[in-house]
């Protein structure tokens, strides 16, 4: 579900490389998850259902109505298919201190309690920390002329590509567990990433942090207690191998 988004490609993509037999499951292929059209019928047949679905927005009530409507509707296909679901969450978004002022994150958590409530055990959770590509995303959106904003954020981030391993290897060998907490190999704040990409990419003007989303953002709450994965890519290599 969600697989033409950033992580649902990736995942899809290793999936079969992997040897897995894939349904690309979005709505330009006549699935949505929110609204149930075509969801049964895709999931028909399907030993596990991956979500990696994804909204643009910060309203907490368009976060929570999309993330709470596709998962209950993604538990209820899922079970009556017999499979389980393996779902992409963010680190401690389901913290309040964290998600107060972070109407996606608001989001994500609702997601997380709809499938516990429909699924319990039978779906697992793979949470990651901030992905190197969050930081390009959030600086070309806010972004005018030669000034580019940049929210401080203070995590350890990850390269999507890794993240994505991590759900694949949760995909094809179950650990059991209810949640994979999946982290990067450096504690830093997004907009040192940020200012390292556009470095890289030799965009000049000014990258401005602001605070925003409170401070849990700013004094590490987004980085995992106890990490079950440290994943290895660092900024450095990511951009290397970007460029």
């Amino acid at each position: 579900m969600g697989a033409s988004g950033t992580m649902g490609a990736l995942v899809s993509e290793a999936l079969t490389q992997r040897g897995a037999d894939v349904l690309r499951a979005h709505r330009g292929s006549g699935v949505d998850a929110q609204s149930g059209a075509g969801l049964a019928q895709a999931v028909v047949g399907s030993d596990v259902v991956v979500d990696c679905l994804n909204i643009t927005t910060q309203s907490a009530a368009k976060a929570k109505a999309f993330f709470g409507t596709a998962a209950t509707n993604i538990a209820g296909a899922a079970e009556q298919a017999g499979a389980r679901v393996v779902c992409l969450s963010i680190c401690n978004a389901a913290d309040p201190a964290v998600n107060r002022r972070m109407g996606y994150y608001q989001g994500k958590a609702a997601q997380e309690a709809a499938y516990a409530q429909r699924l319990g055990d039978r779906c697992t959770l793979v949470r990651t920390t901030q992905w190197f590509e969050l930081a390009q995303t959030m600086t070309d959106q806010l972004s005018a002329g030669p000034v580019a904003l940049m929210p401080h954020m203070v995590t350890a981030p990850l390269a999507a590509s890794d993240g994505a391993a991590a759900i694949v290897d949760e995909v094809l060998e179950p650990s059991g567990r209810h949640a994979i907490e999946v982290r990067g190999p450096q504690e830093m704040d997004l907009v040192d990433v940020a200012r390292a990409i556009r470095s890289a990419h030799g965009k000049g003007g000014w990258l401005i942090p602001i605070r925003f989303g409170g401070a849990a953002l700013r004094n590490g709450a987004l980085i995992p207690a106890h990490a079950d994965v440290v994943t290895t890519t660092t900024l450095d290599q990511w951009l290397a191998a970007s460029n």
